[in-house]
């Protein structure tokens, strides 16, 4: 029996710990105001999006988190999503989160092992583990 994963309003609402996030896209403005742009920056930012990368920093640490989010990017947005400027936004914009959430950038160009549309990425660190806060 195969089960399909739904992309549910829950899921794709912005995440809350992110409500104080002051991304600024820099070089990568003119991919950040794009259509493609503004839904990677709604996944990224969103519930699943931050779990997805969380979970991929802690999970495996030596590998790129961007990869991560392709199956869901590659759904939500297509293939729009995956040229080079594309690319590169989406990097920024996961660094920005991850540093946001208390991670540290370790090294760039990591190479990617798996079937991937991303050649290589940059991996990050949240040091002794996420810093979590469990409100009452």
């Amino acid at each position: 029996m195969t089960k399909t994963y739904l992309l549910d309003t829950t899921a794709l609402q912005a995440d809350p710990n992110l409500v104080d996030l002051d991304f600024t896209p820099n070089s990568h403005a003119p991919a950040h105001d794009s259509q493609t742009g503004q839904a990677i920056f709604a996944f990224l930012t969103s519930r699943l999006g931050v779990a997805v990368l969380v979970g991929a920093v802690v999970a495996a640490p030596s590998r790129p988190p961007v990869i991560a989010t392709e199956p869901f990017i590659a759904k939500l947005v297509g293939e729009a999503a995956f040229t080079d400027d594309m690319k590169k936004y989406t990097g920024r914009v996961v660094r920005f989160i991850i540093e946001h959430l208390g991670g540290s950038f370790v090294r760039r160009g990591v190479k990617v092992t798996v079937d991937s549309r991303y050649g290589s990425g940059s991996i990050y660190t949240f040091g002794n583990g996420p810093v979590l806060a469990i409100a009452a």
